[in-house]
C-alpha cells in the first residue's frame, strides 16, 4: 500500500494561514523571474549555508534520541546534508561570497529553537519539527519552475529523491504523534517565514 503524500500531513492542515506564510515570498517570486537582485541573493546563501550547519547538529541529536524505524531516513539525511554544505561552499566559492560571518538574528534564533527543542523536546517533537522543515522547503521550491539563472537551485529543492525524503519524514511524525508537535510544527513555519524576509529585506 503506497503511503500518503507529505502534502496531506495534518500537520500542514492544521497550520492554516501559516503554511502559506512559509511557503511563499517575494525572495521566490524573484528567483522564479530572474529579478532577484544579486545583494538578497549572497545574503541568503551565507545564512542558509550557516543554518544548514545548525540543522545537521540537530539532526545528529535526534537521531541519538530516535527510535530504530528512524535510523535509514535520519542517516540518509544526514549524509544529504553534509553533501549540501559542500554544495554550498562550492557556489559561495565560485561567487566569492563569505561564509565565515556571524549569522543574522533570524537565523541565529532559528538554529537556537532548534537545537534547544533537540536537547529538551521527546523524540516525537523533533520529528514534527524537521518535517516542518524540510515540507516547508520542498513547498517553497516546488511552486517554482526550474529554469532561468537560478534553475540548480529550484532543481536542488524539488526534485524526486527530496520529495521521497520528505515523503519519509511525513511518515515518521505520523508514526510518532505527540500532543506538543503542532505547536512545535507551527513554531517552525513562523522562523521560515522570518527566514525568507530576512533573505529579501536584510
Amino acid at each position: 500500500m503506497q503511503q500518503p503524500s507529505w502534502s496531506d500531513s495534518e500537520l500542514i492542515v492544521r497550520a492554516g494561514r501559516l503554511w502559506t506564510e512559509a511557503t511563499w515570498s517575494p525572495f521566490l517570486d524573484a528567483v522564479a523571474d530572474g529579478s532577484l537582485p544579486e545583494a538578497a541573493f549572497r545574503r541568503w546563501l551565507a545564512q542558509d549555508y550557516l543554518f544548514a550547519r545548525g540543522l545537521t547538529s540537530y539532526q545528529a541529536i535526534a537521531l541519538a534520541k530516535a527510535p530504530r524505524d528512524a535510523h535509514r531516513v535520519l542517516i540518509g539525511g544526514l549524509v544529504a546534508l553534509d553533501r549540501e554544505l559542500e554544495w554550498f561552499e562550492n557556489h559561495a566559492e565560485r561567487r566569492g561570497i563569505p561564509l565565515g560571518e556571524r549569522p543574522h538574528p533570524v537565523c541565529r534564533a532559528y538554529v537556537d529553537f532548534l537545537m534547544r527543542s533537540a536537547y529538551t523536546q521527546p523524540w516525537p517533537v523533533l520529528a514534527a519539527i524537521l518535517f516542518g522543515v524540510e515540507a516547508s522547503y520542498l513547498e517553497a521550491w516546488s511552486r517554482l519552475t526550474p529554469a532561468g539563472p537560478y534553475a540548480e537551485f529550484i532543481e536542488r529543492w524539488s526534485n524526486p529523491a527530496f520529495v521521497n525524503y520528505v515523503n519519509d519524514l511525513a511518515a515518521l511524525a505520523r508514526r510518532h504523534p505527540h500532543p506538543d508537535a503542532q505547536e512545535a510544527f507551527n513554531q517552525v513555519l513562523v522562523y521560515e517565514r522570518d527566514f525568507w524576509r530576512m533573505a529579501w529585506e536584510g
